[in-house]
């Protein structure tokens, strides 16, 4: 695992140091930094690879090969481990007061922040939490790329809901709002892609859940599938080595399409 420090200390790190705000950016760091710790502890736990682990001044960002890919009960679990650590955080804050290391006012105001990121987080728009435990949950009904497309959809739905009803009106939420779109923009634009490397996925590491009769050409990532094909019916590990057996410049053109 590679870690990383990002550029983006250059600019914050001035301004926690000369600015008033230092604590508070302190025990946003710590919030965001454990919220991310357990993601990875129970990722690793299921042995998912983490390629590499970013410390940006605001908290840890791992980025974890297959996620989105493996089994979606395990996934399930990894993606909501992060929020459940924020009901943690206001009893340790109190704490902190009863020690006399924090006011109460803003001991208060750190429950409110911390209060504040959960809600965001679990937003139902991909690739917040709450975005992938939809995606989890859609991956439960429907086949792999029909889930993708519903994910992505329901994100930018609830985005437009967010901004026509004036629910965040801050710059730094429109900021956010917009880096949001994009990450959904660009994830639809790789999805043929991403939907390649799922089958290869599936090929190396496959699954031993309930198994599921499957009349087109996509699999549901829940189960183990049964295809339907012209030769008759198949298992998904056969059906598989039969797709990536065809012409490459086929699998090229459905990739760029």
């Amino acid at each position: 695992m590679k870690i990383r420090i990002s550029l983006w200390w250059v600019i914050f790190l001035p301004f926690m140091i000369l600015s008033h705000m230092g604590k508070t950016l302190f025990f946003l760091f710590l919030m965001l930094s454990i919220h991310e710790a357990a993601h990875m502890m129970v990722a690793r736990y299921f042995h998912y690879p983490i390629r590499s682990l970013i410390i940006y001044p605001f908290g840890l960002c791992a980025q974890m090969q297959y996620i989105g890919m493996g089994c979606v009960w395990k996934e399930l679990l990894i993606v909501a481990v992060g929020p459940l650590t924020h009901l943690c955080f206001p009893y340790f804050f109190v704490l902190l007061q009863s020690c006399h290391l924090l006011s109460a006012s803003y001991m208060e105001y750190l429950c409110y922040l911390n209060t504040s990121i959960l809600i965001f987080n679990l937003l139902p728009i991909y690739p917040l939490d709450g975005g992938r435990l939809l995606q989890s949950f859609y991956h439960l009904c429907f086949r792999y790329r029909t889930a993708q497309r519903l994910t992505y959809i329901t994100g930018i739905i609830n985005l437009y809901l967010l901004f026509h009803y004036h629910i965040i009106t801050s710059a730094s939420a429109y900021l956010v709002m917009g880096f949001l779109l994009f990450q959904i923009v660009m994830c639809w634009k790789n999805l043929a892609y991403e939907r390649i490397v799922f089958y290869h996925y599936r090929l190396a590491h496959p699954p031993n859940g309930r198994i599921r009769a499957n009349r087109k050409d996509d699999l549901f990532r829940a189960y183990t599938n049964m295809m339907k094909t012209e030769q008759g019916w198949m298992l998904e590990d056969e059906w598989l080595l039969t797709y990536f057996q065809e012409e490459p410049l086929c699998r090229l053109r459905q990739i760029v399409l």
